[in-house]
């Protein structure tokens, strides 16, 4: 190698060592701009009583919820109420929730962290697109939510399947050059309907007496009892099995829905021929069901209503002293006022139609004869 050539390559390798050197430079002063919003709140400025609607959507759902006169309806399910705990729980999280990391992200790599757009339908990639509205209806806040980011720990197991989720991925409003990586998953961010239903149906109490009537209008069987100390009797002079009689009456006492019927015509045609049962309460609650046609998913159609309402006065025992009075009549306001609440609720429930598991249902469905003991084997001998 000749003098020339050697100072050419010394200069060239100068040059290149001084461009690394400003590219490098060029990353840190980059990365220091970014990380600036590590701590950070992810919403900043953005407050609980400002919001009064979202949406979420994604490749397998839509949601949006709005909220009138306290109450979160979702629109999907002609205006049901939803589960308020779960929106209040995810709307906190969101206002409170931290940037704990930030890197770039170029458009090659969105797929892999699902951060591409749900509106642009890929194949796979795409991500939770979740709204925040005021109440002109105007986008106060806008996220991409993408992968969860899960972690190994000696209490999940050994398998990556029973890794804990501790984060995810969210690219904030136009942003599409970094991403922030926050300290929750966010899991319960869920652009399905059904998974934000207010579940709650019916909690009948204190049940006096429940009447069966089959879709061909003959009566399957009556329950009763005279006080909430005394056994089941059946109407027809017969004891049925206690166990047996208690199911169908628990089946009221603690009924869960599946999802809402929007539709109508469905609804309609789900409710042609239902059983009806009728449930009074020591109360003064009386409670109609209506029982209609199977569903997809081992599913059945139910409608309900109520009337009644508890008593206004209370009457006092013979001998009560001034001290029990005033306690007892204590105890019998806070009691009633906790009726009338849920009264107003259950009455709201009246407007829709609704899908619950048949296995809520069926102890409600047996015949007459189905609520009586089990014969022994020796029955038919003795006899």
């Amino acid at each position: 190698m000749t003098r020339k050539q050697l100072l050419i390559l010394v200069v060239a390798l100068v040059v290149l060592a001084g461009g690394g050197a400003w590219l490098a430079d060029t990353q840190r002063t980059a990365w220091k701009k970014t990380d600036t919003r590590i701590g950070q709140k992810l919403l900043p400025g953005v407050k609980l009583e400002d919001v009064v609607g979202f949406a979420l959507r994604n490749a397998s759902g839509r949601l949006t919820l709005v909220r009138r006169d306290d109450v979160w309806a979702i629109e999907e399910r002609a205006d049901f109420p939803a589960d308020i705990e779960r929106v209040r729980e995810l709307l906190l999280k969101l206002i409170e929730l931290k940037i704990v990391q930030t890197e770039p992200v170029a458009p090659a790599q969105r797929a892999r962290l699902d951060l591409l757009d749900p509106d642009s339908m890929p194949a796979t990639g795409a991500g939770t697109s979740l709204e925040l509205k005021d109440r002109a209806g105007k986008v106060i806040a806008k996220l991409l939510l993408g992968k969860q980011v899960a972690t190994q720990t000696a209490a999940s197991g050994p398998s990556a399947d029973q890794a804990i989720p501790t984060g995810r991925y969210v690219m904030q409003g136009k942003e599409t050059g970094s991403v922030a990586l926050v300290s929750d998953s966010l899991g319960t961010a869920d652009a399905k309907p059904e998974a934000w239903l207010s579940k709650n149906l019916i909690r009948a109490e204190r049940v006096k007496s429940v009447a069966v009537t089959g879709a061909d209008g003959s009566r399957r069987f009556t329950l009763s009892r005279e006080s909430e100390s005394q056994d089941w009797k059946l109407a027809g002079g017969a004891k049925p099995d206690l166990q047996k009689a208690q199911d169908a009456v628990g089946a009221l006492q603690g009924m869960t829905l599946d999802d809402v019927v929007t539709d109508p015509s469905a609804a309609a045609a789900g409710m042609t021929r239902p059983v009806t049962v009728r449930a009074e309460t020591f109360d003064g609650l009386n409670y109609t069901l209506r029982i209609g046609g199977k569903a997809a998913a081992n599913r059945v159609f139910i409608a309900l209503s109520v009337t009644g309402g508890p008593p206004s006065e209370r009457k006092a025992k013979k001998g009560e002293t001034a001290e029990e009075k005033k306690k007892q009549d204590k105890t019998f306001a806070d009691s009633r006022s906790r009726l009338l609440k849920k009264l107003e609720w259950e009455k709201q429930l009246e407007r829709w139609t609704y899908l619950v598991s048949k296995s809520t249902v069926e102890p409600l469905l047996h015949e007459r004869a189905q609520l009586l003991p089990e014969k022994k084997k020796g029955d038919a001998k003795k006899r």
